[in-house]
């Protein structure tokens, strides 16, 4: 299936390929990055959107200090977790925040849709105006009722 602009803003499953190889083993690092492909490409706004400061608050309110998210392509990097803490509430809340993003994103486009909308409209009726002014002018000659 080919992701739509109209599907919601979220990641769809984890890169396994690029978990660290020693996972699962004694010497497996406690922390990781975890790598997931987006939905959908993420439109600009909602790049900026995830780049907020209040995307980290939310995560530190949730009780996620050091996790961090970033974007790499296609793909939403979630920086120093593990896939307990993403199965334990993590990922259920990065789902929230990105939906979140997304909803943000299309009602402000909605709005940016409608303002040029109604520009285009002014911009119509006032051109409509000028064209009936000028159509309005006549350069015959006539006699004054005067004379």
């Amino acid at each position: 299936m080919t992701p739509d602009a109209n599907e919601e803003f979220g990641v769809s499953h984890i890169l396994v390929n690029e978990l660290p190889a020693d996972l699962g083993t004694p010497d497996a690092a406690a922390r990781y990055d975890v790598a997931a492909v987006f939905t959908r490409r993420p439109d600009p706004r909602e790049l900026k959107l995830l780049e907020q400061p209040a995307v980290h608050a939310r995560l530190v309110e949730a009780g996620y200090p050091d996790v961090g998210l970033r974007v790499a392509d296609r793909r939403l990097i979630i920086e120093r977790t593990n896939l307990d803490e993403l199965a334990a509430g993590l990922a259920q809340m990065i789902g929230q925040i990105l939906a979140d993003i997304g909803a943000q994103a299309a009602a402000e486009k909605v709005r940016r849709d409608e303002t040029a909308a109604e520009q285009v409209r002014v911009e119509t009726s006032r051109a409509a105006a000028v064209v009936a002014a000028a159509a309005r002018i006549d350069f015959r000659p006539h006699r004054s009722t005067y004379e």
